[in-house]
């Protein structure tokens, strides 16, 4: 690790060597929690830190399966010894399950009505007691952190006879001050959330018709807007990317490892297997984005999670969507109605989604107008197209094809008149989805299943005023590889050898005038292999064996910043670490 990035490039991951040896990073025997992933990156100076809440205990005694959680509420004050301006603000919260069993859990963070943070938990086992740390770089809200306020926490954890586990958890907010080679930070001059409380908290979706949604009124000089947002997969919809279209339900049923619809690993769920989030103003499409398929640690097979979990279990990665082709229908002064929803959900999604707006500071009104939206054309979203082929043989064979495949692309054009001139904002984005999942059932007691999905994006933002043109791109791609191979015995029950493979590839590159100011990869790969043996009928896990996998996070940018990690895990134990490989100077 080597070469701290300016503050302006804060989606660099360069640390300072210092901060980066201080980080926990996983040790051969770990059996807790041991991913890959970078620390958020800090700029030089000496933080100043508020604590939101030490050690609290998530110990609710009720049915374990309950969704109505008890809010841990806290008092934020900012940090008096140094108010600001900052050049970073990080959030950092550590968790601890004690050993035992209990589900995984949703965890989020609200101040002011705003989601600082979102995410799920580590099962424990028997005889392991997990703690784990997540960051998340919060400096464009740090608007938000200016002046005190309620906030609260939300982890649906229940304790009953069976499941025990205690979930404690602790967060605080690290800021960094400005020094000569930390610049302060822009970050917005609002800060929303959509769910329209000052408590804050997930807003269930039950179908692709119900929404999150806040009609506001904004300041009328507003001349950036963004809306960060995350949509997670929750019950039947839990395993979305397992789900297939009605029509092939029938043919399917036996290869699934659970009862239909009963909450179990891999049960078997109707409606399809495309998932998108759509986003509106006054009704009027305003962007799209895709669903990454998180796994979380009670999913699947928990086997395959420990000790390392699935990408951005602990911590999930908001999507960003650029309104800022609507500014201008946001400066006039009227109330608005933004609203999300999820494309082809099936009981069900939460959603978490903030809006930050940037003013223009040399102006108190701003005009213009909205002046191209091929969105408007798919207002209700294309259907994804199904193709799919089933053989049946004589004795009872079967070999199937179920391929699900969605592309999408759109222009939204906005000009803006500023203190600094006529803004022109042009939002492009073109997306493609493939679920491809095959079926072989060669014999009696053999049910093999194949699932490869991949999604790809491109967001193309382009701002053009009279000093020319900046271009920002970000390519993402999601690629999930499922493999399972379902042996019945004779008592009914079976064994399933499952292979899990996930990724998430983010590439971005910036522009000025077609000239390349910046670029930066991130590589996030992740393979998990477990054995297991089921009772009748798939309600339960009766054992396991032959757990490996491996994580593989490696980090780059045009700046000569470098991070790699790879940790190798055997029989829920880590028995490799690996740091700084194809690094200059070992990262």
């Amino acid at each position: 690790m080597h070469h701290l990035i300016r503050p302006s490039l804060a989606l660099a991951l360069a640390l300072p060597s210092a901060l980066a040896a201080a980080q926990t990073s996983p040790a051969v025997g770990d059996r807790g929690v041991a991913i890959a992933d970078a620390p958020v990156p800090r700029p030089a100076g000496t933080p100043c830190v508020a604590n939101l809440y030490t050690d609290v205990a998530f110990d609710d005694h009720g049915d374990a399966t309950s969704r109505a959680a008890k809010p841990r509420e806290w008092t934020y004050a900012p940090p008096a010894q140094c108010t600001g301006p900052w050049s970073k603000v990080v959030l950092e919260a550590d968790f601890s399950v004690t050993a035992g069993r209990q589900y995984d859990r949703t965890v989020s963070l609200w101040l002011k009505g705003v989601n600082l943070f979102y995410g799920t938990t580590q099962e424990p086992s028997a005889k392991v007691s997990p703690h784990w740390h997540v960051e998340r770089d919060v400096t464009d809200y740090a608007g938000l952190f200016r002046d005190g306020g309620h906030g609260q926490t939300i982890l649906n954890n229940w304790i009953d006879a069976t499941r025990a586990g205690v979930i404690h958890g602790s967060a605080k907010l690290v800021f960094y001050p400005t020094t000569t080679t930390s610049k302060a930070a822009s970050p917005a001059d609002l800060a929303i959330g959509l769910v329209g409380d000052n408590d804050g908290h997930p807003v269930d979706v039950q179908n692709g018709h119900e929404t999150l949604s806040r009609t506001l009124t904004l300041p009328r000089n507003i001349e950036r807007v963004v809306l960060d947002l995350i949509a997670q997969s929750q019950a039947v919809d839990e395993q979305w990317y397992m789900c297939i279209d009605d029509a092939d339900m029938d043919p399917t049923r036996e290869f699934s490892l659970g009862p239909p619809n009963a909450g179990d690993p891999l049960e078997q769920c109707p409606g399809g297997n495309f998932r998108e989030v759509s986003v509106s103003i006054d009704g009027q499409p305003a962007g799209r984005a895709p669903v990454y398929p998180w796994t979380y640690t009670g999913g699947v097979d928990p086997n395959l999670w420990r000790p390392t979990t699935d990408i951005q279990t602990l911590n999930f990665t908001p999507y960003r969507v650029d309104l800022t082709p609507f500014a201008a229908l946001l400066d006039d002064g009227k109330p608005h109605t933004v609203a999300v929803r999820v494309l082809g959900a099936h009981d069900f999604f939460s959603l978490a989604a903030n809006l930050l707006a940037w003013r223009d500071h040399g102006r108190d009104v701003l005009t213009g107008k909205l002046t191209q939206n091929t969105l408007v054309a798919q207002q209700d979203g294309q259907p994804p197209q199904v193709q799919r082929h089933f053989k049946h043989g004589a004795d009872g064979t079967l070999h199937g094809e179920v391929d699900t495949l969605q592309n999408g692309d759109y222009v939204i054009v906005g000009e803006l008149q500023t203190s600094h001139g006529k803004v022109v904002t042009r939002v492009e984005q073109h997306s493609d989805f493939v679920n491809r999942q095959g079926f072989d059932h060669p014999s009696k007691d053999i049910y093999n299943q194949r699932i490869a999905m991949h999604t790809q994006v491109v967001d193309d933002v382009r701002t053009t005023t009279d000093a020319g043109t900046m271009q920002h791109t970000h390519h993402l791609e999601y690629p999930l590889l499922i493999d399972i191979h379902k042996q019945i015995h004779a008592d009914g029950a079976f064994t399933a050898d499952i292979t899990m493979q996930q990724g998430y590839v983010s590439k971005r590159q910036h522009t000025e005038n077609g000239h390349v100011s910046f670029w930066s990869t991130l590589d996030n790969h992740l393979v998990s292999h477990s054995n297991t043996d089921f009772n009748a009928g798939g309600t339960g896990i009766t054992g396991s064996r032959g757990q490996h996998g491996e994580q593989s996070y490696r980090f780059s940018d045009s700046l000569g910043s470098c991070y790699a990690r790879r940790v190798e895990t055997r029989d829920q134990a880590v028995v490799a670490v690996a740091s700084g490989e194809g690094c200059p100077s070992g990262g």
